[in-house]
C-alpha cells in the first residue's frame, strides 16, 4: 500500500470514493469491526485503521477482498469498480497538474 502523510491531499476522489462506498459501509454493518474485517481479507487490524483514517490507500485486490467480506453483490462491486477508476485517473490528473505548479509551467 502507498504511505502518504493523509490521502486527502494526493488522492481526493479516491479517497472519497473508498470513505463513502467502503469504509462508512463497514461501520454501518452490525458486527463488522476493524478487528472481524481484518480477520476476514487476511490483513492486520491496523491495516485496517490506516486505510480507514487515510494513511494508506489499499491496493486494488485488498478493496476487492473488502467489498466480498462487506457483502457487496456483483452488480455493486462492478459499478464501484467503474467509479474506482475514474477517481483513479482523476486523481492522476490531480497530481499531474501539481505537479506543473511545482515547477512552474
Amino acid at each position: 500500500m502507498p504511505n502518504f502523510d493523509n490521502t486527502w491531499k494526493t488522492h481526493p476522489h479516491m479517497t472519497q470514493l473508498l470513505e463513502t462506498e467502503i469504509y462508512k459501509r463497514r461501520k454501518r454493518t452490525k458486527g463488522m469491526s476493524q478487528h472481524v474485517l481484518a480477520n476476514k481479507i487476511g490483513v492486520s487490524r491496523n491495516a485496517i485503521y490506516l486505510m480507514e483514517s487515510h494513511k494508506h490507500i489499499p491496493r486494488i485486490e485488498t478493496i476487492l477482498e473488502i467489498m466480498v467480506a462487506l457483502g457487496f453483490h456483483e452488480e455493486e462491486r462492478k459499478a464501484l469498480m467503474e467509479k474506482y477508476t475514474e477517481a483513479y485517473y482523476k486523481d492522476k490528473a490531480f497530481q499531474q497538474d501539481r505537479e506543473k505548479e511545482r515547477a512552474g509551467v
